[in-house]
């Protein structure tokens, strides 16, 4: 339980991540949009253990996704 916990935790941070990138990108100079990008950076740093944004980006995105309930009803009744 707590792996797949650890998991969403990770996956929705980098959806966090990702959307303040996309601001940041569009808005460099505002700093509301600076600020809320750096806690998602640090925010993404924590989860993955890594000390760059863009390398805690890398490692969230290679390492290997939970199985969804509707993978495993699928290979269960193929089964």
């Amino acid at each position: 339980m707590a792996a797949s916990r650890t998991t969403e935790e990770i996956d929705r941070r980098l959806r966090r991540y990702r959307r303040w990138q996309r601001r940041y990108l569009a808005a460099p100079a505002d700093p509301r949009v600076r600020a809320g990008y750096e806690r998602a950076v640090r925010a993404l740093c924590t989860a993955t253990g890594e000390r760059c944004g863009r390398e805690a980006a890398a490692t969230a995105e290679r390492r290997p996704t939970a199985a969804r309930p509707h993978d495993l009803t699928a290979t269960t009744k193929a089964a």
